[in-house]
């Protein structure tokens, strides 16, 4: 069978304004011959020429937001739109996760005027059980969402997954890692925090011994492999970690952004005694279904993020 094609087919974006939803829809923009919708909680969005701007909450479509702008089939649908938390406590706002990503999810798929060729759907790593101890994680791991956020992400999963099958239409489930880069958000990241406190003049301060590991993938790894999962030919793909597979100890994190950004200091440790929690996935699934590409080096996608954030004069 040959790969499905975005080109010259009307796709539907949610989460078009977040970090990875930006990058995604600027590599659509590439590709004229497609009709891009996008789809916008807020109507202070930045606006695309030739692109169809909808705005309207996530948890109150029907098909008439669709119909009233001309739009009577999607035939991709990437639903990256929901609701993050940016603390731990946030995790269990039910509210916030109710509306946005239960009735958000369901709204969306009632709304749609006919079954798409393919749903595309963001979820996270944060439904497995991170207690498992150093071993590498699989999509077999178990399965222990820690906060509302991750057992609704779950639910989703199951929700699309139910959908497609009753409407028969293709669909990939993609648990994204820890994507960075470009964009990334400040809140509460290892990353930009660490930027910002260079370029500050601080000390770059690590929790811990800087021995436990992360797996980082450059955002625009994340992007290629969603948009691999959606000309897939599988008709069912996923669930999927979408990661670098290989992981990265805090320290050596935080020395790679110290020399991009000719940092001299010292790093300040605080309860230097404990060793933390290390993160390891296992991407051999996503390699098998998506294919290999070179991805963006650690060290390069570092030095860019350092870069963009420089630019930001933080």
């Amino acid at each position: 069978m040959q790969p499905l094609t975005l080109s010259g087919r009307t796709v539907l974006v949610t989460g078009g304004t977040g970090f990875i939803g930006t990058h995604l829809v600027r590599r659509l923009l590439k590709d004229s011959t497609i009709r891009l919708v996008l789809l916008y909680r807020s109507a202070a969005a930045e606006k695309y020429e030739g692109v169809t701007h909808i705005t309207a909450s996530l948890d109150r479509l029907s098909p008439e937001t669709w119909l009233g702008e001309g739009i009577d089939r999607i035939d991709f649908l990437f639903h990256l739109a929901a609701f993050t938390p940016k603390t731990r406590e946030q995790g269990d706002l039910v509210e916030e996760v109710y509306r946005d990503n239960l009735l958000g999810t369901r709204s969306l798929l009632e709304s749609l005027p006919a079954p798409p060729m393919r749903i595309i759907f963001s979820s996270t790593l944060d439904v497995y059980d991170a207690l498992t101890g150093d071993s590498v994680l699989t999509e077999s791991s178990p399965l222990r969402p820690s906060n509302l956020y991750a057992a609704s992400k779950l639910f989703c999963e199951q929700l699309v997954r139910s959908y497609a099958r009753l409407h028969n239409c293709g669909y990939s489930i993609l648990r994204y890692g820890h994507i960075f880069g470009p964009g990334e958000e400040v809140y509460g990241k290892l990353i930009p925090q660490t930027i910002k406190q260079i370029l500050s003049g601080k000390s770059p301060v690590i929790y811990g011994d800087g021995s436990a590991e992360r797996d980082l993938l450059y955002v625009t790894d994340a992007v290629e492999a969603t948009l691999r999962a959606a000309t897939s030919v599988a008709p069912e793909l996923g669930p999927l970690n979408i990661v670098r597979g290989e992981s990265t100890s805090i320290r050596r994190i935080v020395e790679i952004l110290m020399a991009a950004l000719n940092h001299s200091g010292r790093i300040q440790y605080v309860n230097n005694d404990a060793p933390g929690t290390s993160f390891r996935f296992d991407n051999g699934l996503m390699r098998r279904e998506l294919g290999e590409w070179n991805l963006v080096p650690l060290e390069e996608g570092l030095k860019e993020e350092s870069l963009y954030f420089q630019g930001l004069n933080l």
